[in-house]
């Protein structure tokens, strides 16, 4: 049994510039347990894109601004790759997947069809992606905030060389 935790190490951004420092706190605090982390990485991609709500130019073309907007690559064809290869080894009796993206959907439906358990576990509530519904999940699991916060890490904690690391303020 294990739990993997799939990730990119964010980049600083001018309108959030300790975003970076603040996820590698948090995964110190997650290596004190036996939490993996798997990462993917994260690319900027810069494109036009209209603007909201919606406006036209004097020719009657949509108006459209250039953005910089961060993706996240890999971590989703990890996830698949780890939980396949996870099931097809044995190396559990289930599976739960906490994940709203439906690009895990094929991975899922395929461990379903050969009698692996796989439940999702929702963090946006009934509000899931409903593209899971044909997957043939073993269950949908919500997580409830009194769970939530009582699996939050102290406000302090030791690490394996000893030293203090303490949950941001800004974190609830």
């Amino acid at each position: 049994m294990g739990v993997k935790y799939f990730t990119a190490k964010l980049k600083p951004l001018t309108n959030n510039p300790g975003i970076g420092q603040r996820q590698q706190i948090y995964w110190e605090a997650l290596r004190t347990t036996r939490v993996e982390i798997i990462e993917g990485s994260f690319q900027f991609n810069k494109q036009f894109l209209p603007l909201h709500p919606e406006q036209l130019d004097a020719s009657g073309r949509v108006v459209t601004v250039r953005v910089k907007r961060p993706e996240e690559k890999g971590s989703d064809v990890a996830l698949a790759s780890h939980l396949l290869v996870d099931a097809f080894e044995g190396r559990a009796d289930s599976y739960a997947v906490v994940t709203n993206d439906s690009d895990l959907v094929p991975p899922v439906h395929m461990l379903s069809q050969r009698g692996v358990a796989v439940a999702l576990v929702s963090v946006v509530g009934s509000q899931y992606n409903k593209a899971f519904s044909a997957a043939g999940l073993e269950s949908v699991r919500q997580i409830r905030r009194g769970s939530l916060a009582a699996s939050q890490f102290p406000a302090a904690i030791t690490t394996g060389t000893g030293r203090t690391i303490r949950k941001p303020k800004t974190w609830s």
